[in-house]
């Protein structure tokens, strides 16, 4: 049976890959971005209805949602961005709105009554906790970003009684893959590869558990078709976390480039953020017979072959 798909962040790298594949498969999909939002024509798929709109704006958004009818919501924007810098009092604002928008879109899909809501969050939330990290963990977030994710998902879990539909939480991996910006290290280190240019790699000795987006996304759409009890949060990793010096070995590799192009930072000048990002992937595994398939080599060489090809907008 065909689904109705929301998706909010809907344009950006996961949601747009996560609205294709909806897309492909006969589903009727919504995505929201901001009323400015720009929205790469090589990322959307052609039969996908766009909303511009903001996620703080209540009677718009809820109107719109009522209108949709969605039976599956994606909650996969944020406006904390991904600073690994350490919280201070200036960041309460950062999380507030977050937490804001979130709730927002609760409220607005009560009228909507979907089967399910699937929201996205980081491993990063875990910090530097015992590793592979775990779902019944304490977290202990070092960012804005994590604490708002950590405060979304504490959030759902107190709200669950009283909705209609369950909230579920995907723990996500580092995720990389084809089509995403630059303003992250693997495929700015692919570009600058391919382009013979140098490029830094500030930690080198850092271990991050990598993820490909086609995982990602079937993982996703795995944990909407479930039937988890609302409120749970589910780990979407590989459970292998490479250090970024290696990582960056592999892609030279690939690319052809000479590895002396690739310079490395001295961690020990660093005494804030997370040294490994790691998960477990066993509940994943357990709960919705979902894993990782997609090896490392193999989705870096997927990535290093689609940054070889002209991209047009």
């Amino acid at each position: 049976m065909a689904e109705c798909v929301l998706i909010t962040g809907g344009a950006g790298f996961i949601g747009s890959k996560v609205a294709a594949a909806h897309a492909a498969a006969g589903d009727e999909v919504h995505v929201i971005v901001r009323p400015r939002g720009l929205i790469r024509s090589s990322r959307m798929a052609a039969n996908v209805i766009v909303a511009h709109l903001h996620l703080d704006d209540v009677e718009t958004l809820s109107t719109y949602v009522e209108q949709a009818r969605p039976t599956i919501i994606y909650h996969l924007a944020s406006d904390t961005g991904r600073g690994t810098g350490g919280l201070n009092p200036l960041d309460s604002q950062i999380v507030i709105g977050d937490l804001r928008n979130f709730l927002t879109l609760l409220k607005a899909a009560r009228a909507a009554t979907p089967r399910i809501l699937v929201r996205a969050g980081s491993l990063a939330e875990y910090g530097n906790g015992v590793t592979p990290s775990r779902e019944s963990q304490r977290e202990q977030p070092l960012s804005a970003y994590t604490a708002a994710m950590v405060a979304g998902a504490h959030v759902a879990r107190a709200l669950q009684p009283t909705l209609p539909f369950a909230v579920l939480t995907a723990r996500l991996a580092l995720t990389y893959g084809e089509g995403q910006s630059d303003a992250f290290l693997i495929p700015r280190l692919i570009q600058r590869c391919l382009a013979g240019e140098p490029c830094d790699v500030e930690h080198p000795s850092r271990r991050r558990d990598l993820i490909h987006v086609d995982d990602v996304v079937d993982g996703l759409r795995a944990l909407a078709r479930s039937d988890l009890p609302g409120g749970s949060i589910v780990n979407l990793c590989s459970g292998i976390a490479p250090t970024m010096e290696n990582v960056a070995r592999r892609i030279a590799a690939l690319a052809d480039a000479d590895p002396a192009l690739i310079r490395y930072g001295d961690d020990a000048e660093s005494e804030t953020g997370i040294t490994t990002v790691l998960g477990s992937p066993d509940l994943a595994s357990a709960l919705m017979g979902w894993s990782a398939r997609i090896a490392l080599d193999e989705g870096l060489a997927r990535t290093v072959a689609s940054a070889r090809q002209p991209v047009y907008a």
